[in-house]
């Protein structure tokens, strides 16, 4: 009898394969539950913000999120699932709005080879701020001239939105002109919020440009169009949407037989804002805020990627608490100088993607360093 039984239980070798696989996928599980369960704490801590009452005239709270491509990359996939999985679902609890911008700018070298191109978030970060900067200075009384100025690049502008319009319609007839409607702008200041080491450096050097760099302002050039539209005579016609918005579609036309001379090239018009600017006056500067991410790219990372899809626990700790204060206002505070500035994320720089780059430096006016405000994101000082 003990001999058949024998006979019927599993070796020592099988018993030891399907323990294995048992620990792994039993520790798997439990990694999967108690991340989830550390996600949700702060998940949960962050509804406190979102039931906050805010009266009927203010303005709820919104933050431009930056994500540029981390070193080590070609693109900002990974950035971006990093976002989706640890920081959106805080920001979500907490009913904070964002508006998120991914920056992925890439030229192709003589040999080929693609390599990413940087300074997008610093160009996009200071040309808000110098907007700001420019919109004082039209207010003045005795600056008529940039009030005019103003008019004609607004002008400008509409024109080259119009003429856009009628090259995407054109190439895709069958697309519905809402997808071409933008959201109205934010009436506030938007906090800024930089994701990874590379977009933080960016963004605190463009805060530090568009708060004392140049004004001056170049009229854009007017946008041309293809051959085949400039012979097309287009109707415009204009409704409304429920919500109020105004969109704007082309219909039909006909084609003209003769051929358009090309356009002689139009001369580059700058605006002199920096005559105007005595400096006598100060821009409410966007707080900013600093959150990690260890990117980890290449080969000698593989260990590292494994062990961190069995035990991610550390990862949503970190991340998420980071993202719970930016939920916050109160966790604001005034920048301990450049210094400060210059050492959040430079343990980053040690990642296996930093290797054979060149480090970032962080070039900030201690003038915008001295009154910049940051989010304490090292610290865990959130409303418990």
């Amino acid at each position: 009898m003990f001999a058949s039984i024998r006979k019927k239980l599993p070796g020592p070798k099988t018993v030891a394969f399907w323990g294995s696989v048992t620990g792994v996928v039993g520790f798997y599980k439990y990694n999967k539950h108690e991340s989830q369960k550390r996600l949700d704490y702060y998940c949960q801590r962050a509804t406190q913000a979102a039931n906050e009452t805010i009266g009927s005239m203010d303005t709820p709270r919104k933050v431009h999120v930056y994500i540029a491509v981390p070193m080590g990359e070609l693109g900002t996939r990974r950035a971006r699932e990093h976002w989706e999985k640890y920081i959106l679902p805080v920001f979500a609890a907490g009913a904070l709005d964002y508006e998120l911008t991914l920056v992925n700018e890439t030229e192709v070298d003589g040999d080929g080879s693609e390599r990413v191109v940087r300074g997008g978030v610093h160009r996009m970060v200071a040309e808000e701020i110098k907007e700001r900067r420019r919109r004082q200075l039209e207010a003045e009384e005795n600056n008529g001239e940039l009030r005019l100025w103003r008019a004609a690049i607004e002008e400008r502008e509409s024109e080259n939105e119009a003429r856009k319009l009628k090259k995407r319609l054109g190439d895709e007839p069958g697309m519905s002109v809402l997808e071409l409607w933008k959201a109205p702008g934010y009436p506030g200041v938007m906090d800024v919020v930089a994701i990874g080491r590379e977009t933080w450096v960016e963004m605190v050097n463009g805060i530090s440009d568009g708060a004392v760099g140049s004004l001056n302002k170049q009229v854009p050039a007017l946008e041309p169009l293809d051959q085949n539209q400039q012979q097309q005579q287009q109707q415009i016609a204009t409704e409304t949407r429920d919500d109020g918005a105004q969109v704007t579609d082309t219909a039909g036309g006909e084609t003209a037989n003769k051929t358009l001379a090309a356009a002689p090239e139009e001369p580059i018009h700058i605006v002199n804002y920096d005559r105007y600017d005595d400096a006598s006056q100060t821009v409410e500067l966007p707080a900013a805020a600093f959150i990690s991410h260890r990117m980890l790219s290449g080969w000698g990372a593989v260990p590292q990627r494994v062990w961190n899809f069995f035990y991610d626990q550390q990862n949503v700790d970190d991340y998420a608490r980071q993202a719970l204060q930016v939920v916050f206002e109160s966790t604001r505070r005034v920048a301990h100088g450049v210094q400060e500035l210059e050492s959040l994320g430079r343990e980053e720089e040690n990642l296996p993607g930093w290797k054979g780059q060149q480090p970032m430096e962080v070039v900030v006016e201690s003038s915008v360093a001295d009154r910049l405000q940051i989010y304490d994101t090292q610290n865990d000082t959130a409303p418990a």
